[in-house]
C-alpha cells in the first residue's frame, strides 16, 4: 500500500498549484480508493470543465487520462462535483512525486434554436372539373388546372357546349325585355334561344392556411344569347349578352387530395356568374 499512499500524498501537492491557476474551480480534494482516484471540486458557475493530467511537474499536459463523472462536458454551477480517474489503469505501479493538475472552463457555447423544418415537399399541382351558372342563364362547364404552395397560378377554360348561335344571322339587337327600340316584336314562342359562351383566364393563388387560398383572374369572355322572330332571323338580347374582360375572385379548398374551387366572375362588370369546381391534387 505504500505507492498508493506515496500517489496520494503527491496529487495533494499538485492540488495546491492547480487552485491557484483556476478561479471558478475551488476547493479541490482529491482521495484514492483502491485503483481509483476521486477528484472533487465546487464550480462557482456552469461551464464547460476539462481536466488536464501531467505527471511530470507540470511540463506537460494530457487529456487522455481515463477520467469520467463531472468533467469534459458542461457542468452546472454547484459543490462537491466529482470526477475518478482510473489512475492505475494509466500509471500501474510506482512513485508519481511529479503529479499536477489543470482544470480549464469555459463558457458553454449557447443553445442554438432547433431549425425550423419547412416544408419541401414543393408545389401541389391541382385539377378541376367546373360548372357556372350566370345571370345571363347561360350554363356553362370546363377546367382548371395550376400549381400551388405558398403562392401558385391556374388557368381556367369554360364553355356553354351550344356553337348553333354561330350559325344563324342577326339582323338587330334588343334589350332585355325584348324590346327593339320602342317596338316588341313578334317572337316565335316554339323556338329555343340561341347560346353561345366561352371564357379564358389565368391568375395567380396565394396560401390563407394550411387548407385555404385566395385566387385571382383575369381573361376574356364572351355570352351571347339570340332570340328568334317570328320570320325566322335572330337579335341579339343585350341584356343577357356580354363580350370583353374576365375579372374572377374566389377561393380553392385543400381537403387532400381533393380540391374544391368556389369563384365569382364577371364580363365586362354586365354579366355576373358563380363556378363551382371539384377535383384533386397531387404533391410532388
Amino acid at each position: 500500500m505504500r505507492k498508493y499512499s506515496l500517489l496520494i500524498l503527491c496529487l495533494f501537492v499538485g492540488l495546491q498549484m492547480a487552485v491557484a491557476q483556476q478561479d471558478n474551480v475551488t476547493n479541490i480534494r482529491a482521495k484514492q480508493e483502491d485503483k481509483m482516484v476521486t477528484i472533487t471540486y465546487d464550480l462557482k458557475a456552469r461551464s464547460d470543465v476539462r481536466l488536464l493530467i501531467s505527471i511530470d511537474d507540470g511540463e506537460h499536459y494530457t487529456d487522455t487520462m481515463k477520467v469520467t463523472g463531472f468533467v469534459n462536458r458542461v457542468i452546472p454551477a454547484g459543490k462537491n462535483k466529482t470526477i475518478r480517474w482510473k489512475a492505475f489503469q494509466d500509471l500501474g505501479y510506482g512513485d508519481y512525486p511529479l503529479i499536477r493538475f489543470k482544470f480549464i472552463t469555459q463558457d458553454p457555447k449557447p443553445v442554438q434554436p432547433a431549425p425550423v423544418v419547412t416544408n419541401k415537399k414543393g408545389m401541389k399541382t391541382f385539377f378541376t372539373v367546373n360548372g357556372s351558372y350566370d345571370s345571363s342563364g347561360i350554363p356553362m362547364v370546363g377546367f382548371t388546372v395550376g400549381q400551388y404552395d405558398k403562392f401558385g397560378w391556374f388557368v381556367t377554360l369554360m364553355t356553354g357546349l351550344d356553337f348553333d348561335y354561330m350559325g344563324y344571322q342577326v339582323v338587330d339587337h334588343c334589350k332585355r325585355d325584348g324590346y327593339i327600340g320602342d317596338i316588341l316584336p313578334f317572337y316565335n314562342p316554339e323556338s329555343n334561344s340561341k347560346i353561345n359562351a366561352v371564357s379564358g383566364m389565368v391568375g395567380g393563388i396565394m396560401r390563407l392556411n394550411d387548407a385555404i387560398y385566395a385566387k385571382a383572374g383575369v381573361g376574356y369572355g364572351m355570352r351571347s344569347v339570340a332570340w328568334q322572330l317570328w320570320e325566322g332571323d335572330y337579335v341579339t338580347n343585350d341584356g343577357f349578352s356580354a363580350h370583353g374582360v374576365d375579372v374572377g375572385a374566389g377561393l380553392l379548398f385543400d381537403f387532400k387530395p381533393f380540391v374544391l374551387t368556389l369563384d365569382g366572375v364577371t364580363t365586362n362588370f354586365h354579366v355576373f356568374e358563380a363556378r363551382l369546381g371539384l377535383g384533386f391534387r397531387f404533391s410532388k
